[in-house]
């Protein structure tokens, strides 16, 4: 096994104490001039020292590990989001441990049980749909958990614990507001699965809007397509069959599974029918969609949530003050118009 260099091995080739070298290599206050300084860093980086987590941690009473659950990593958006995280995590020290829940409320509570036994310090959770139309139960299960807490994306209607998202129902009243605007009266949705969360919440402020101008969303044209690609390549049928010239998606995922369909039945956007989507992600993965959309900037998520976490970690006060004093940062969306949208006036 190889030799891993230690503490004791740089104060024997620098010729000075271990406890000389620990308080330089974590950058405290040492009685060392500047030259004995800069040949401990030398001396460290050259025989490659990596700092004992472990032992580190037993003195700090941290591990700088941070954990995510999330529902779906395969969805590009909480990919994105996570990777955001990460860089925010590492620039302050971190480490960022990702977890999946694949959207269900059992693996959700077994992974918040895992990474507690790892002694994580803070712990971001989007939480599964299962548990977010549960408050009570989720309420009970982030109780639990002796580290801080931030949820993000998937906000809970009652302010009960520190949580970052965006405005949904904003999100979805800027695309009716826009397609309003180009005359369209014939305007169908593609939501998610019905049940309370995000989808649910920008179908909300769409219709809400809607009906507002008089203009209700009718029920033909109101389809559930699940979040996923097939969803809104399946609810082209509805909306072509039944008169659409315009249709919200409420992510970017379903809109391209509408583009798809649309393309197959030899229609075009906008000449045939204008579309919005939501999240404006694909860019970041190279998949270029000239679909207007209302976007969600993931940076400026992980940012607010990483703020509103680190500042809870090791921060004095007694009890669960994430969940006693709760504080929420709602983020307005905006929209992207990439041209997709056709003026009927």
């Amino acid at each position: 096994m190889a030799h891993r260099t230690t503490l004791r091995d740089i104060a024997h080739e620098v010729g000075v104490s271990v406890t000389t070298v620990s308080l330089v290599l974590n950058n405290r206050l040492a009685r060392v001039s500047d030259e004995t300084r800069a040949q401990i860093l030398e001396t460290a980086k050259r025989l490659r020292y990596v700092p004992n987590q472990n032992a580190r941690s037993l003195l700090t009473k941290r591990t700088m590990l941070i954990a995510l659950i999330v529902p779906d990593i395969e969805n590009l958006f909480f990919a994105a989001l996570a990777r955001c995280l990460e860089e925010s995590c590492q620039a302050a020290g971190y480490e960022l441990v990702i977890a999946n829940s694949n959207d269900r409320r059992a693996v959700e509570r077994d992974l918040l049980q895992h990474v507690v036994a790892r002694g994580v310090d803070g712990l971001f959770l989007i939480p599964a749909r299962e548990s977010y139309v549960d408050e009570v139960g989720l309420r009970e299960d982030v109780r639990r958990v002796p580290c801080p807490v931030t949820l993000i994306d998937r906000l809970v209607s009652a302010q009960w614990c520190d949580g970052a998202g965006f405005d949904n129902v904003l999100g979805g009243a800027l695309a009716a507001r826009r397609l309003l605007e180009a005359g369209h009266t014939r305007i169908g949705c593609i939501s998610g699965d019905g049940r309370e969360g995000s989808a649910n919440r920008r179908r909300r402020g769409f219709a809400d809007v809607l009906e507002q101008a008089g203009v209700p969303l009718e029920s033909m044209l109101d389809v559930a397509g699940d979040y996923r690609f097939d969803g809104g390549y399946a609810a082209t049928a509805a909306m072509v069959d039944n008169g659409a010239t315009a249709v919200f998606c409420c992510n970017d995922l379903m809109a391209m599974g509408l583009l798809r369909g649309l393309r197959e039945r030899g229609l075009s956007v906008p000449a045939d029918m204008s579309v919005i989507g939501y999240d404006n992600i694909m860019e970041r993965f190279g998949m270029q969609i000239e679909v207007t959309t209302v976007e969600q900037d993931v940076a400026q998520l992980a940012r607010a949530a990483w703020e509103l976490l680190s500042a809870r970690i090791g921060a004095p006060g007694e009890g669960h003050p994430w969940l006693a004093e709760p504080r929420t940062r709602v983020l307005a969306p905006c929209l992207v118009d990439k041209g997709s949208v056709r003026d009927l006036r």
